[in-house]
């Protein structure tokens, strides 16, 4: 009896307690995934801010929307998808915080691939 106690804390210990408990359902885009499309959604943010700033006009409201567009359909989702896994992320602070910081190291991954290639 002492066993089974002290193997089911090891065991619940060893996993973490997160990765069973705050995995993701299937429904929502799974955090490698949403890492990449998050990467590309502030890339385009930033794409459509600098376009914006030269841009006198602003007859360029609406390309921020056809950017997103572009990026949802090179991952083969829709909006509703995303902004639903990008709502469960935000309603579960440990995941949201990982994939955060997942989306910071593909930044500093891309900026140092960058400066490699200036050298």
């Amino acid at each position: 009896m002492k066993y089974g106690i002290l193997l089911a804390i090891l065991f619940v210990s060893g996993c973490g307690g997160s990765s069973f408990i705050n995995s993701v359902p299937s429904n929502y885009l799974q955090p490698e995934e949403m890492r990449y499309v998050m990467w590309d959604m502030l890339r385009a943010d930033e794409y459509y801010n600098r376009i914006l700033i030269n841009d006198s006009t602003h007859q360029l409201q609406k390309e921020n929307f056809k950017l997103y567009d572009q990026v949802f359909r090179s991952y083969g989702i829709t909006k509703e998808k995303y902004y639903s896994s990008f709502k469960f992320y935000e309603s579960h602070p440990k995941l949201f915080k990982e994939l955060v910081d997942s989306v910071e190291a593909t930044s500093k991954q891309s900026r140092e691939k960058a400066l490699k290639q200036l050298k």
